[in-house]
């Protein structure tokens, strides 16, 4: 995790100190609500004043609102435009209510990243578009993205990665970078929205040379099933398709052997001299290329037999464990695994705040928009 100096300096020149100016940082970005406890978790400090003097600090300067939640515990929510403004993220839909789900997702989130402070995450729209487009170079059509309608009729947004899930590159991890995708619940009934996600996640995870998805959840239930539906559904070869990727190659290499080769573009001859190197050695790939020729072989038969001789992946999967700060809405804990190994995350069903989820500090703007 790399703080940007900028947004420490301006953190700390609201009268915050640097290690506060950190732990606001990390709030503001990945979740917009905090609890004493995951203070006290990035500080290593026991509970007492020094929690107590934050929240109070934060309070004060009108910087975040408190709700009393059960067991007299207290959530906190960053909501000034003011200390948004300070880190360049004014816009930030953190920075306003949202429904008890929400938020016990973005808790399980905060608690995730907490306890993995050495991974390089991918913070903002704009960061993760820019890393697929222009590091890895791919389009942004394989890109998870939901279509807004604007204010101006016939007018729509394409918006990136809305989910805003946990996205992170390995450290230390050898080029290409092992990109780590996640889906979050917070106490999820059924699977339905990870199938969804997946479906929407589906081309990107295809077109990644590396990628790694993590499970992260409140609770264990859901593990063994979440890992049977994402080894069902995961995609298992690169994009592109590897039948389009041969019947490329053998129409360009009959073009070269007929020596027409006005048809062929730079590009089209760099294409096919890799694809020969990969495929010439190939016993099975040349018995294909004679009745293709000679019109013997159906293309999408041509097709089918690259993908069947395709190279197979598996995209390593796993689950973690976190609080998600569970004792704050329910009621009855004794049905939680105490298992903290491998970690998850699951997300929780119905009204998870009821007539507990009281404000008692500040009502916090209500401001739109985010990045």
């Amino acid at each position: 995790m790399i703080f940007p100096e900028s947004s420490i300096e301006n953190l700390c020149g609201l009268g915050y100190t640097e290690s506060e100016a950190r732990f606001l940082y990390l709030v503001a970005t990945h979740s917009g609500y905090f609890s004493a406890r995951q203070y006290l978790a990035f500080t290593g400090a026991k509970s007492g004043e020094k929690n107590l003097s934050f929240t109070q600090k934060v309070l004060a300067k009108g910087h975040a609102s408190v709700r009393l939640l059960l067991r007299n515990g207290r959530l906190y929510h960053l909501y000034s435009r003011l200390l948004y403004r300070a880190l360049g993220r004014e816009n930030l839909r953190n920075r306003r209510e949202h429904s008890s789900e929400h938020i016990r997702t973005k808790l399980a989130i905060l608690d995730f990243v907490l306890a993995h402070l050495d991974y390089r995450y991918l913070e903002t729209e704009s960061e993760k578009v820019h890393y697929f487009t222009k590091e890895l170079g791919l389009s942004t059509t394989v890109l998870p993205a939901k279509r807004y309608s604007g204010a101006i009729r016939e007018r729509t947004t394409d918006r990136y990665f809305v989910d805003k899930f946990p996205l992170f590159l390995v450290p230390d991890s050898s080029p290409p970078a092992v990109v780590t995708f996640s889906f979050v619940d917070a106490g999820l009934l059924s699977l339905s929205s990870f199938s969804t996600h997946l479906l929407d996640y589906s081309r990107l995870l295809a077109s990644v040379p590396q990628p790694s998805f993590v499970y992260i959840a409140t609770r264990a239930r859901h593990f063994e099933a979440a890992r049977k539906l994402f080894q069902a559904m995961a995609p298992r070869c690169l994009d592109p398709d590897p039948g389009v990727e041969g019947l490329r190659y053998f129409h360009y290499r009959l073009d070269w052997e007929r020596q027409r080769y006005d048809k062929l573009t730079t590009d089209q001859i760099e294409f096919l001299n890799r694809s020969k190197k990969r495929f010439e050695k190939d016993a099975q790939i040349e018995s294909l290329y004679q009745p293709f020729i000679e019109g013997k072989l159906a293309v999408d038969l041509v097709m089918e037999a690259f993908r069947k001789l395709a190279p197979k992946r598996e995209v390593p999967f796993r689950t973690e464990l976190v609080d998600g700060q569970a004792a704050l809405f329910e009621t009855n804990l004794s049905g939680r695994s105490r298992q903290q190994t491998p970690r998850h995350v699951n997300r929780s069903s119905g009204s998870a705040f009821g007539t507990v989820f009281q404000p008692v500090f500040g009502a916090g703007e209500k401001e739109t928009e985010e990045n």
